[in-house]
């Protein structure tokens, strides 16, 4: 009889196995195939659905009543109740996804051509993301505790693949509830709209401004002003925070093109709002940052739009805006940047209705990871919630970012080649090096407006960059090229900031290394997106890892 149970146990476990095995493999399919444009087709395959069934298959025969004694015994009893509650975990997830996306498909095929249209919309996908994100919490792996081999490493994939997914849900949630709110309204933002052919840091300058109001899901833009048109006089707005400390000589509150020095959104959509009250006498309850990486999003949903005297598409508007737009007869150093008037266009054409929301969300994610997007709120209940889904643009005390800005009154971004390379040594204290590199690749023959006049000593055809390094506040003994000396450098808000000037000619390249140091020899550091356009590729070499990623993919160097 004993060798009988044991027979049919070890069929029941086999058959686990077997189960556990096509659930992976259905996740692993699940993960490569979910995005946007797979959940919002109603005809999309349910591909959570062998997930939900191998696993649930899993759970049932581990529930066996064959293989209670089993699980009475100390050590492989532990183990069998670990995969059973795994299995139980899996098939819960599975299930909460089902729901979730049968919930988005049916919010997102529903008409959104009008403004209370779009409203219901957001709030169904909110609604959907906050009942998905709740019934997650609460989702239980069971106890780690004296787990061993391969349970124990099951047990942490699944852990680390459940936090992954929740952290997703969670700011889905957030954003879904928070842009529901915004398109509500009323709300009244102010529109900075940045060129990256002429890079600031975390962002491109902001050549455009306007105001933008909304009301149950219609937006409306107001008039827009090219930013070097509407100067403040000198102490209207008083500087603080980092514009003081470290970018004063600038005069960012003078100077609309000079925002976006400090790389910390917040801080900047802050004074901006700041500087419109005092320009118009209008106060703003928020602010949105938009660079030519967001309008090429919006134009995957919208399709082509007339604007700027063509027809601009998602294909050939990062090529207009970041040179075409300079080329020609009559362009001369007031030429007027058209990216404001393109997002103007874009806007309208959301309200005639026809939107893909699908090839929007498919683009979403690596928009607001490049910093392409970036909102920011007055109301700190409604700051918090931008913050928590990652797309406030501010920066943490562990933000390690790279930046290159352009201080030659030039469009030559666009043939800048940047990439940088990330060492982390750690020891007694971690030592960090982080070396800046830069090509100029500018052909001959670009027109004034592209290479540059000269100003400011700056000869055309000659990219001068100000390369600023960003790390985590806790940082010490930074030095540019084994020297303490820089351009600028000091405190900003939870962070660390160096920067030095260097002049790189056509057909040139140069090299910089930054080196601190961090207390302890164990740590983290996130490294974000400068906001250019294509993204620069930072190298990290450190622990267990040595690979080249876009910014846009947000790597997490620890050690």
């Amino acid at each position: 009889m004993v060798l009988a149970w044991a027979a049919v146990v070890a069929v029941v476990l086999l058959r686990v196995d077997h189960h556990v095995r096509d659930g992976v493999s259905a996740v692993n399919a699940a993960q490569g195939t979910l995005n946007a444009s797979t959940i919002s087709d109603p005809k999309g395959p349910d591909v959570l659905a062998p997930v939900v069934r191998a696993f649930g298959a899993a759970h049932r025969d581990l529930d066996n009543p064959l293989l209670a004694p089993l699980r009475i015994v100390p050590i492989a009893g532990r183990q069998l109740r670990a995969v059973r509650n795994l299995a139980n975990a899996a098939e819960q997830v599975g299930s909460i996804g089902e729901t979730a996306i049968t919930s988005a498909r049916a919010a997102l095929r529903a008409p959104h051509g009008t403004g209370p249209q779009r409203v219901a919309a957001i709030e169904a996908l909110a609604s959907a993301a906050s009942t998905a994100d709740t019934r997650l919490s609460h989702v239980s792996l069971g106890s780690r505790t004296a787990l061993i081999g391969a349970i124990t490493r099951r047990y942490d994939d699944f852990a680390d693949r459940l936090a992954r997914v929740r952290t997703g849900v969670h700011k889905g949630a957030i954003a879904a509830t928070q842009t529901a709110a915004l398109l509500r309204g009323p709300s009244r933002l102010l529109l900075l709209a940045s060129n990256n052919a002429e890079m600031r840091n975390g962002s491109g300058m902001f050549l455009s401004t306007a105001q933008v109001d909304i009301v149950n899901g219609t937006v409306k833009i107001g008039q827009v002003y090219d930013s070097g048109d509407i100067p403040l006089p000198p102490g209207v707005v008083p500087l603080s925070g980092g514009y003081a400390s470290v970018w004063d000589a600038y005069l960012a509150d003078q100077d609309w093109r000079n925002l976006a020095l400090s790389a910390r959104f917040d801080e900047t959509a802050a004074l901006a709002a700041k500087m419109w009250k005092a320009r118009t006498g209008t106060d703003v309850q928020g602010v949105m940052a938009l660079d030519i990486a967001g309008v090429q999003m919006l134009l995957e949903g919208t399709g082509p739009v007339y604007a700027a005297g063509k027809d601009v598409t998602p294909s050939n508007v990062v090529q207009f805006l970041m040179h075409d737009q300079y080329l020609g007869a009559g362009v001369t150093t007031t030429r007027h940047d058209e990216l404001g008037q393109i997002a103007q266009a874009v806007v309208q054409a959301v309200q005639r209705g026809g939107f893909d929301t699908a090839a929007v969300g498919k683009a979403l994610p690596s928009t607001v990871a490049g910093r392409h997007l970036m909102l920011w709120s007055a109301d700190p209940a409604t700051e918090a919630g931008w913050v928590s889904a990652g797309v406030s643009g501010s920066l943490a005390d562990d933000t390690l970012l790279v930046g290159v800005q352009n201080m030659g009154a030039n469009k030559l971004d666009r043939f800048l080649t940047f990439s940088s390379d990330v060492r982390v040594d750690p020891g007694t204290v971690t030592k960090v090096t982080v070396v800046f590199h830069l090509a100029n690749g500018v052909p001959s023959g670009e027109p004034t407006y592209i290479a540059g006049s000269g100003v400011a000593g700056v000869p055309p055809n000659t990219y001068y960059a100000l390369n600023t390094l960003t790390m985590p506040g806790a940082a010490g003994n930074v030095l540019v090229d084994g020297t303490p000396l820089a351009n600028n450098s000091g405190v900003d808000g939870p962070t660390r900031v160096v920067a030095a000037l260097r002049k790189i000619g056509p057909g040139a390249k140069s090299d910089m290394t930054v080196t601190f140091t961090l207390p302890g020899g164990h740590g983290r550091m996130q490294v974000e997106s400068s906001g250019r356009v294509p993204s620069a590729t930072v190298r990290v070499q450190a622990p267990a890892r040595d690979r080249s990623v876009g910014e846009d993919e947000r790597p997490v160097i620890s050690w």
